[in-house]
């Protein structure tokens, strides 16, 4: 149970998570072994309602955020994935190079992958855990003009100091003629998740695990296939379209929830947003029409709604939540024309809500990344690893 993020700049800047996908099965194999997750529980209260308020960014969030810069060099530096201990994995671009950066918590910065061929790749997909870290490399010249980035290979960097390994990578054949395709992968349970549709232009494909233990790959799955992801709820991918619909995602591998979350959750599509730092949970609630919400649980809190106005997903993507603390981060910025916010956090303490200028590239561990000094056409020069327990409570 980790976190995947793809994270793109396309015409406006901006962080996004373009998550695995995958789909239905026409073959599948003996059922994948599904990640345990231990969470200590507690006798909790009943569950609390609390309104949205929306509140200008405190003075003192401000100054943490312009506090929280590091000093990591380089053209570019767009955060990607945070891990359990507040560590940011940072795709740093020199002009020449392009590699990826480990960025502690204590703002401490290690190099461990460095891009191959930088003027015609880039890193497009980061996930880690506590010992590995998984990196798409995407196809995307730097000279070239409209070509959307795709993933070419996979390869996986262990904490541990062990070898580089591979997973997969696709042929220059299959990259020059549109033929089979890196769609999206996924790190859940010890298991590198990737799926290889037929053609690039196609729906149809089959999903593969690689044990990163073991290194035993194996067919999961086939058929019409899209968009791996990982989220607290299990392994998912999208099975059908429709234009008015969106996708139809299904989840495929359950992960183990902590039976207040399971029984509040359901079986809907609000349990493709559930996330976890690993005790506390959030996801958003309505998503299959009703009124947009969003809901927390932690043993300490028990489970906490937040109703009125907040953020909420489309139909075409599921809302791109994270959680950190007390704190639910949404990576989507205000619903209006001026464009001048990226990310908003909810308290669920108080129900306050407050908006951020800078783009949030994941929150885990006690940390919330930050990319600063992005504009519309450019990503960010630097980023910021943003310390939640140094915080004011958000109140209205």
């Amino acid at each position: 149970m980790v976190d995947v993020a793809l994270r793109v700049a396309a015409g406006a800047f901006a962080v996004a998570v373009l998550t695995a996908a995958a789909s239905a099965c026409s073959t599948e194999s003996a059922p994948e072994r599904t990640a345990a997750t231990t969470v200590s529980t507690v006798a909790a209260p009943e569950s609390t309602t609390l309104p949205s308020c929306e509140t200008a960014l405190p003075a003192a969030w401000q100054t943490a955020i312009e506090e929280s810069v590091v000093d990591t060099g380089g053209v570019s530096n767009v955060p990607m994935a945070v891990g359990r201990q507040g560590e940011v994995a940072v795709s740093r671009d020199n002009g020449d190079t392009r590699d990826l950066l480990l960025v502690g918590a204590d703002k401490a910065v290690t190099e461990i992958y460095a891009v191959p061929e930088p003027d015609r790749h880039r890193i497009g997909t980061v996930a880690m855990d506590d010992r590995w870290v998984i990196v798409g490399v995407a196809h995307e010249p730097r000279a070239a003009n409209g070509v959307l980035p795709t993933l070419m290979r996979i390869d996986v960097v262990d904490r541990q100091g062990g070898p580089l390994r591979n997973v997969v990578e696709s042929s220059s054949g299959d990259l020059s003629s549109g033929g089979k395709t890196i769609d999206s992968f996924a790190l859940f349970g010890g298991k590198v998740y990737w799926i290889t549709r037929d053609t690039y232009p196609g729906d149809t494909g089959t999903i593969r695990s690689y044990d990163l233990n073991t290194g035993a790959v194996t067919d999961v799955a086939s058929g019409d296939m899209r968009n791996v992801r990982a989220s607290a709820a299990g392994l998912s991918w999208e099975v059908a379209w429709g234009q008015a619909t969106g996708a139809r995602t299904e989840l495929k591998i359950p992960d183990a929830l902590p039976p207040p979350v399971a029984g509040a959750l359901g079986t809907g599509r609000d349990q493709f947003t559930l996330v976890t730092d690993g005790n506390v949970y959030a996801w958003a609630t309505g998503t299959s029409g009703a009124q947009p919400a969003l809901a927390y649980w932690s043993p300490k809190s028990g489970l906490v709604r937040i109703t009125g106005r907040v953020p909420h997903g489309g139909a075409q993507e599921p809302l791109p939540l994270q959680v950190v603390g007390p704190y639910i981060v949404v990576e989507k910025g205000r619903d209006d024309s001026s464009y001048d916010t990226s990310a908003a956090v909810v308290d669920t303490r108080s129900g306050a809500l407050t908006y951020l200028r800078p783009s949030v590239g994941g929150a885990n561990g006690g940390s919330v990344a930050v990319g600063l000094g992005a504009t519309d056409t450019e990503p960010p020069p630097s980023t910021g690893v943003l310390r939640v327990d140094a915080l004011p409570p958000l109140t209205c």
